[in-house]
C-alpha cells in the first residue's frame, strides 16, 4: 500500500487545440477628414499655465470638487484650540481652569528643576524669545514721536525726486 492511497484520481491534462488560421481582416476604410476645429481668439495666448479657453474650467465649477470641506480645520488652528482649551486642575487651594499650554509649561518647568538638561534648554530658548518681545513693545511704546528738521525735510525731498526721475525714464531721467 502507497502512502498516496487515499487520495482521490489526479485529473488528466489536456493541451488547448489550437485554432485554424482565418483570413486577415480587410484593410479599413479611411474615414472621411474631420471637420477644422474653430478659429481660436488672436487676443489670447496660450502656453505653460494658460490652457485654451473651451479647456479651462467652467464659471462657477470647482477644479476640485471633493476639495477641503468647509469648515475644516489646518494643523495651527488645531494646535491653537487646543493649547488655548481651559481644563480643570486641582491646586492647594482648590479646583482650577487653566490653559493646556500653561499645564504643559508648568510640567516643563518641573522637569527642568528635576534636572532635565533637555527640558532646561528649551525652556531658557523659549524664556529668551519672550524676553526679547516684550524688550520689543516696551520699546515701540516708549519710543517718542521724532520731528524731522528743515534740513533732513529737504534731503527726503531731493531723493523721492531722484527716485521719481529713475521711475520715469522719457522724462529726462536716468534709465
Amino acid at each position: 500500500m502507497s502512502p498516496h492511497d487515499h487520495l482521490p484520481p489526479a485529473r488528466h491534462r489536456t493541451r488547448p487545440v489550437p485554432k485554424p488560421v482565418s483570413a486577415p481582416p480587410p484593410a479599413p476604410t479611411p474615414s472621411p477628414p474631420s471637420p477644422p476645429s474653430p478659429p481660436r481668439q488672436a487676443d489670447y495666448d496660450v502656453g505653460y499655465g494658460k490652457p485654451p479657453k473651451e479647456h479651462q474650467f467652467q464659471k462657477g465649477q470647482s477644479g476640485n470638487p471633493k476639495g477641503r470641506a468647509k469648515g475644516s480645520k489646518n494643523l495651527n488652528t488645531l494646535v491653537r484650540e487646543l493649547l488655548d482649551e481651559r481644563i480643570p486642575i486641582n491646586t492647594p487651594t482648590g479646583r482650577r481652569h487653566v490653559a493646556r499650554i500653561e499645564v504643559l509649561l508648568r510640567k516643563l518647568i518641573e522637569v527642568a528643576a528635576k534636572g532635565n538638561t533637555k527640558a532646561m534648554e528649551q525652556l531658557l530658548r523659549q524664556y529668551a524669545v519672550a524676553q526679547a518681545a516684550v524688550a520689543a513693545q516696551a520699546a515701540a511704546e516708549d519710543a517718542p514721536a521724532q520731528d524731522v528738521s528743515e534740513a533732513d525735510a529737504a534731503s527726503l525731498a531731493l531723493l523721492r525726486e531722484l527716485m521719481l526721475a529713475e521711475l520715469q525714464p522719457g522724462e529726462g531721467g536716468t534709465s
